[in-house]
């Protein structure tokens, strides 16, 4: 739980749970985060990273959900993704987006509750841009069959500066690296796979994942203009991301998966 800093500051606050920082308090809260949330990958630091450096990229990635309808219609709904809000995507067929999203949380015991809140961004449309973000960074793991370690976790970071421009991804994908022990090995298999999916393919933020639960999630990647990483020997040198995609052939075998083939 991070500490309220709102006693610092005389204004007041924007929206629920808004903790109103100074210039100098914002600088020292990025200084901080950042040289020991990058470190550590800890969710809280790399959280307060992300927003106390926001005024650099956030307008612009509320500006890409305000190109397209479906980024427009998010931002008029403003929805969330929770633990409710996810119940019923257990009964879904195996293959679509909803219930293999469900599975990938389930297998990894994560809990979308758990994301930690937006407190340090002014504007309340800017901070559900960022909460939005943090909600639908998991659909990205589904989206590419990624499981949720630190490899994984990294490529995916390379994919959201691609695609997204982020700074913290940015940061988290230059320094992280070097707590892998195959380090090389990623570099090699992951690196120009992110890099090249995340500039080709449609921006992820302004996708309006909750009316798409029962779509077939290759349909939805065809859609998107995006692919998994089928490079030679990557599947056989990553055992988490060799399981999914086991799990996935075994069910097509067994005619209990329903999206279309896609190439496996």
């Amino acid at each position: 739980m991070r500490p309220s800093l709102r006693y610092f500051t005389q204004r007041k606050p924007n929206y629920p749970g808004h903790e109103p920082l100074s210039f100098s308090q914002n600088a020292l809260l990025a200084i901080g985060s950042g040289l020991m949330g990058v470190y550590t990958s800890r969710g809280d630091l790399i959280a307060s990273l992300s927003e106390s450096t926001s005024s650099t990229f956030l307008p612009k990635l509320n500006e890409k959900l305000k190109l397209h309808p479906e980024g427009r219609q998010i931002l008029k709904d403003r929805p969330l993704i929770t633990n409710q809000s996810l119940i019923r995507l257990s009964n879904l067929k195996r293959g679509t987006l909803g219930r293999e999203y469900f599975e990938w949380l389930d297998d990894g015991k994560l809990d979308p509750d758990s994301r930690m809140p937006v407190q340090y961004i002014d504007s309340p449309t800017l901070a559900y841009t960022m909460l939005r973000y943090r909600q639908t960074h998991d659909l990205y793991h589904t989206l590419f069959s990624l499981p949720p370690t630190l490899p994984h976790e990294l490529s995916l970071k390379v994919l959201e500066f691609s695609n997204m421009s982020l700074p913290v991804a940015a940061l988290s994908s230059t320094f992280g690296p070097f707590r892998l022990k195959r380090r090389e090995t990623w570099l090699k298999d992951w690196v120009p796979w992110a890099l090249r999916t995340g500039q080709e393919g449609k921006s992820l933020v302004g996708v309006y994942w909750e009316k798409r639960w029962e779509q077939g999630i290759g349909e939805l990647r065809r859609e998107l203009g995006v692919e998994r990483n089928d490079l030679e020997g990557v599947e056989s040198r990553w055992g988490g991301y060799r399981k999914i995609r086991e799990i996935e052939r075994e069910l097509r075998r067994k005619g209990e998966w329903i999206d279309e083939p896609e190439e496996w």
